[in-house]
């Protein structure tokens, strides 16, 4: 297996983990098979990487303990290159000239982004757990917060200029065993959430709004069956919408009322409203497929991507397209000009658009040396800088848990510890085919978090000007 190979199986690996079924047991070890959704933005990094052998040579079996949002050691910078119209290539791009695939220098959120940069307290002052939903402002964040695992109990703003937190609403009793708030929505108006029963078979969910100032939240209305396949949520001034996740948007009057198929949206799955996109959760079909067009459904009006041959897992926001061309990410607008391309760095195939501008991104780091390490990167179109998210000392990280979101977070406290033990190589998993059995006494390695548990590091994309 060669340098190319290796960290095509990274990448590979990464997108396979983002799209994998739900793990028995999740990854915190607290709860088994709960809100399938909402636990893959939580917990993005520690799935299945660890239990990966690769045979390298002499018998032996190394684990490399690439978890996928550890930080690497790198510090300065990268900037992507734009190809003018005469250098735009027709077919797939090839590998570096020395067969290594090139590497993207990082610079820290801290460096950059200073002032988009805070810190939370894990805990209210009542024991609550907060979890991170949205920026509301360049200020002011969205929290829920949480009485026991993934229950939420209250929402409320905090004030990162003041460090204070104010309650805007305790969450009210949907009334039904084993209901879970599965994502928020916030509008220029409202907050809305919907929730359904994930660990039982009944297909039904519903839908909550209430006044972003702050009041008593009340139940929209439920829904049953197809229509309780819900993907992702939208508020408008008289409307929740939602898409589904076979495609198609709905939407049903805050006063209560019949769900009302949104005309032409037949295939669509809802970006943020008003926009909605061909390409949505992944029982829409293979994760490599590329998106086609991005549909404004207030005015109807569609905007068809203009993508070159060869490029892979495009996803575009409102602007930006992100997608796979080789061994490197393209970066382009709707229209395929400002093109760019991201050496070291590859898509993901959840949620490429964060806050509407930014592109979230995986960077392998350590290619050049053997020792592959991953990390969450967020790349930014306006002004070129390719950012890291975390602090180069591994752990798992979380981005808010509404569509979209403009937060990013991690526990700094938290550190990965790396151990290794000698065994038996005739026990190890089979390898691929062709590859040689292992033999003799082999080592395996695996990586595990410790600490933290005291404070969130949280970057606000909404506080980030245009310019920097």
């Amino acid at each position: 297996m060669n340098d190319r190979d290796e960290a095509e199986l990274i990448r590979t690996l990464a997108r396979a983990a983002e799209a994998a079924p739900e793990p028995v047991g999740d990854l915190i070890g607290t709860i088994h098979r709960r809100r399938r959704r909402r636990t893959r933005r939580r917990v993005q990094s520690a799935l299945a990487v660890a239990g990966v052998i690769a045979v390298i040579g002499g018998g032996t079996a190394v684990a490399r303990g690439a978890f996928f949002n550890r930080g690497g050691e790198g510090q300065v910078v990268s900037k992507a290159t734009a190809t003018s119209p005469s250098e735009e290539r027709s077919s797939t791009p090839t590998a570096s000239p020395t067969g290594r695939p090139r590497e993207t220098v990082l610079r820290s959120a801290a460096e950059v982004w200073p002032s988009a940069m805070f810190k939370l307290p894990v805990q209210a002052a009542d024991g609550w757990r907060y979890q991170p939903v949205t920026g509301l402002s360049a200020t002011k964040l969205l929290l829920t917060a949480e009485s026991s695992f993934e229950k939420a109990g209250r929402l409320e703003v905090y004030d990162t200029a003041t460090r204070t937190s104010t309650v805007l609403a305790n969450m009210p009793d949907a009334g039904v065993k084993g209901y879970f708030v599965q994502g928020y929505e916030v509008g220029a108006a409202s907050i809305a959430w919907w929730g359904t029963t994930p660990n039982n078979s009944d297909r039904w969910a519903d839908f909550w709004v209430m006044p972003r100032s702050g009041g008593t939240p009340r139940r929209v209305g439920e829904v049953t069956g197809d229509l309780s396949r819900v993907e992702r949520i939208g508020v408008t001034s008289d409307s929740v919408v939602w898409s589904l996740t076979i495609g198609g948007v709905y939407r049903m009057p805050m006063g209560g009322g019949v769900p009302e198929r949104i005309e032409g949206t037949d295939g669509l799955h809802l970006l943020s409203w008003p926009l909605a996109v061909d390409f949505g959760a992944k029982e829409s079909g293979s994760t490599y497929r590329n998106q086609t067009r991005v549909v404004n459904l207030e005015t109807g009006r569609g905007t068809e991507v203009k993508a070159p041959e060869g490029v892979k897992n495009l996803r575009c926001g409102p602007t930006w397209c992100f997608g796979d061309w080789g061994d490197e990410v393209l970066v382009q607008k709707l229209d395929g000009s400002d093109r760019k391309t991201l050496p070291g760095l590859s898509s993901r195939s959840d949620a490429n658009n964060v806050s509407g501008r930014f592109g979230m991104l995986d960077a392998v780091e350590g290619a050049n040396t053997g020792d592959y390490l991953s990390s969450l990167v967020v790349y930014d179109p306006d002004s070129g800088f390719t950012v890291r998210m975390g602090t180069g000392n591994g752990g798992t990280w979380g981005r808010g848990i509404s569509s979209p979101t403009s937060i990013l977070y991690w526990d700094e406290g938290k550190k990965q510890v790396r151990e290794c033990k000698t065994v038996d190589g005739r026990i190890l998993p089979p390898q691929a085919s062709g590859e040689p059995v292992p033999t003799g006494e082999s080592t395996v390695c695996s990586t595990k978090e410790v600490g933290g548990g005291k404070e969130l590091t949280v970057v606000n994309l909404l506080a980030v000007p245009p310019t920097e």
